[in-house]
């Protein structure tokens, strides 16, 4: 992977991308609001969707070490909340949830009976689809098999994507 950030008068982006410049992650500290993460939904979703071009100037080299320490820092807060939803869902409980987005990582799912996150292999999402078009909102139905300890979310197995959307959004 590699670590960039871009730096403007107000505000600080950092980003994990691949060789193409695909990010996997991201994150942006702006003076005097919120920081926003790509792990965490606060406002909606965040991650570039076209990859960034790694011939640009403006985008710098940093180690990955400053990355996951700002990376860290951001996430901090969220550790809590992380642990206790690992000890609600331990590797085996069944889950449904809801087509959030889609990510390089695969398919994030919104688990909304506690307000968790967890991650579909694409291709298996896909292949266990029974609808053509898979899309945000529709119904997941998985197996919690692991946990991605960096994005605090679970790692979803034998995914089903139902032909129904989710109706109960707030």
């Amino acid at each position: 992977m590699i670590y960039l950030t871009e730096c403007y008068a107000k505000e600080t982006w950092y980003f994990e991308v691949d060789e193409e410049g695909t990010a996997f992650r991201q994150v942006l500290i702006e003076k005097g609001k919120e920081s926003k993460i790509s792990n965490l939904k606060r406002f909606d979703f965040f991650l570039s969707e076209k990859e960034l071009p790694l011939d640009d100037p403006g985008l710098k080299r940093i180690s990955k070490e400053v990355f996951e320490k700002v990376w860290d820092e951001i996430n901090v807060n969220q550790l809590g909340t992380w642990l206790e939803q690992k000890e609600k869902f331990p590797l085996g409980t069944k889950v449904e949830g809801y087509i959030e987005v889609f990510y390089p990582q695969g398919v994030i799912v919104r688990i909304p009976s506690h307000e968790a996150l967890g991650v579909a292999d694409y291709d298996e999402c896909a292949k266990n689809s029974q609808k053509a078009n898979m899309h945000k909102d529709l119904v997941v139905r998985a197996e919690v098999i692991g946990y991605d300890e960096v994005n605090y979310w679970f790692i979803l197995g034998n995914p089903e994507v139902l032909d129904r959307e989710y109706n109960n959004r707030r």
